[in-house]
C-alpha cells in the first residue's frame, strides 16, 4: 500500500492563472464601461429611452428619399427652420400626397399628410429635442440633388443630431 502525501490549497501557478483571467475579465469590463460613458456623451439623445427620436428620423427619412418635389409653400405653410414640405409618393404607392412636417412646438414633431388638399394622416411624436430643417428653405446640394438637412439640439443646447438626406431619383 502506497501513502500519498495530502496537499491543502493551491499551487502558485494556480493562483496566477486565476488571478490572470480575472484581470483580463476585469480590464474588458472597465473598457466597455468607459466606452459606453464617452459614447454617452457624444451622443446626448438617448434613442433607446425615446424611442420617438429615431421615429421621427426614419419617417423623415422615408418621406424625403420618395418626394418628387420640396414645397416652398402648402396651404397656410411656408418652408422654414421650423417647416418641411415635401410632395412624396403615398405609402401604398398609388397617389401622391403632400406632407408638412411642423416642427414649431417645442418637444412635438407634427406630421401632416394631404391628399387633394384633404387631410389624409396626421402623426405626432412627444418629448423629442427641438428639430431644426435648416436647408429647407434653402435646399442644400448633394451631387447634384436637392437635399434636406435635419438637425437636433437637445435640452442643454448641444447638436445632438445632424443629418442630411437625399431624395432617391424618380423615373
Amino acid at each position: 500500500m502506497v501513502k500519498r502525501k495530502r496537499t491543502d490549497g493551491f499551487t502558485l501557478m494556480e493562483v496566477v492563472v486565476a488571478t490572470a483571467l480575472f484581470g483580463v475579465f476585469l480590464f474588458i469590463i472597465v473598457t466597455l464601461t468607459s466606452e459606453m460613458r464617452r459614447n454617452e456623451k457624444k451622443w446626448p439623445v438617448d434613442f433607446f429611452a425615446n424611442p420617438e427620436v429615431g421615429s421621427v428620423l426614419a419617417r423623415i427619412r422615408h418621406d424625403v428619399y420618395d418626394s418628387t418635389l420640396l414645397l416652398p409653400s402648402y396651404d397656410t405653410y411656408n418652408s422654414s427652420p421650423t417647416t418641411l414640405i415635401v410632395y412624396t409618393i403615398s405609402v401604398d404607392g398609388s397617389s401622391a400626397e403632400t406632407v408638412v412636417w411642423d416642427f414649431s412646438k417645442p418637444g412635438e414633431v407634427h406630421r401632416r399628410a394631404y391628399r387633394a388638399a384633404t387631410l389624409s394622416s396626421e402623426w405626432v411624436a412627444r418629448s423629442v429635442p427641438i428639430f431644426i430643417c435648416s436647408s429647407c428653405s434653402d435646399p442644400v446640394s448633394v451631387h447634384g440633388e436637392a437635399a434636406v438637412r435635419i438637425q437636433a439640439i437637445d435640452k442643454e443646447g448641444k447638436l445632438a443630431i445632424d443629418e442630411v438626406f437625399v431624395p432617391r431619383p424618380h423615373a
